[in-house]
């Protein structure tokens, strides 16, 4: 009977295991069912350990699920198909928004209180701004410290 327990249990972990180098739910659905199969043989045959038992299944089958993505992690199916392996970088032209970096250093005038976001007016341009968490009312002055895409950030001159 203990070899059963044991057989049952050790091709459960295994198709576990499997159903993530193979997915379809298919061999992961067995492997479940083999493990607790597994586990209510081992129960039926020796009642006086069954804490022990369903704790050793629920190990095995977390180190199985833990096993499984380590393994899934170092594929070549999660690098390159479930995954985008390259970076979308600025200077290869992915960007949501051109950053103006003319405007970096430039005085402008608020148009609608900035708590923190609002916005400002450089020259002719109404420009959506923030600040660093500051209020900062209507018409008073600001410099623009950074651009980065569409994200202008602002900070008050002080009279």
């Amino acid at each position: 009977m203990m070899a059963w327990v044991l057989l049952c249990f050790f091709a459960g972990m295994v198709l576990v295991l499997v159903e993530f180098l193979l997915p379809g739910m298919v061999l992961g659905t067995i492997g479940a069912g083999l493990l607790v199969l597994s586990g209510v043989l081992g129960v039926s045959a020796y009642p006086g350990y069954a804490l022990y038992i369903i704790t050793g299944e629920l190990i095995g089958a977390a180190l199985s699920i833990i096993l499984g993505l380590l393994i899934l992690t170092r594929t070549r199916a999660l690098r390159g198909r479930l995954t985008q392996s390259m970076s979308q970088k600025q200077e290869h032209g992915y960007v949501s928004a051109q950053s103006d970096l003319s405007l970096v250093g430039r005085e402008a005038e608020v148009i609608t209180a900035l708590r923190p976001a609002g916005t400002i007016r450089v020259d002719d341009r109404r420009i959506d701004a923030v600040s660093d968490g500051t209020f900062i009312e209507e018409h008073r002055s600001v410099r623009i410290r950074e651009v980065c895409g569409s994200r202008v950030v602002v900070d008050p001159i002080e009279d």
